[in-house]
């Protein structure tokens, strides 16, 4: 018999809210004004830095709309700067503001913290491979 709260997307949906939820209790206990949308952004900026607003909505998963609407708040919060793409002055460019690269290990040590408290009592192998059952249940979706 079914039961929903016996069902992998629940569990999914459910694990998730609970990680955001920590992540950005443990964003605000520590004083930064990010959240985990903001977050990851940033860890998408962190790995390359000066990306298109569409490069990151696609390898966030998100639509540009919402996309735009973090970056623009993130631009008044200081956290990111957009500049003119050099050779399509339509495209905008997204950097990170030095503020944002000085805090880069404060944001990162919170976001482990958070996956440590998620991983507390598993096995890492165990952790491991439920990373690659997840990436094999992505796969398989898209």
């Amino acid at each position: 018999m079914y039961k929903l709260d016996d069902s992998l997307g629940y569990k999914l949906f459910q694990s998730s809210r609970l990680m955001t939820n920590r992540l950005n209790q443990h964003f605000r206990s520590n004083g930064y004004p990010i959240t985990h949308e903001q977050w990851q952004l940033l860890s998408r900026l962190f790995e390359r830095d000066g990306q298109t607003q569409q490069s990151l909505a696609v390898l966030n998963e998100r639509d540009e709309p919402s996309v735009s609407r973090l970056v623009a708040n993130m631009e008044r919060n200081g956290l990111v700067e957009r500049r003119p793409h050099p050779t399509d002055k339509r495209v905008n460019l997204v950097f990170l503001t030095e503020e944002s690269k000085r805090m880069k290990d404060d944001y990162t040590a919170i976001a482990f913290q958070t996956i440590q408290d998620a991983s507390k009592g598993i096995d890492p192998a165990e952790f491991e491979q439920c990373l690659r059952t997840l990436d094999r249940i992505r796969r398989n979706l898209s």
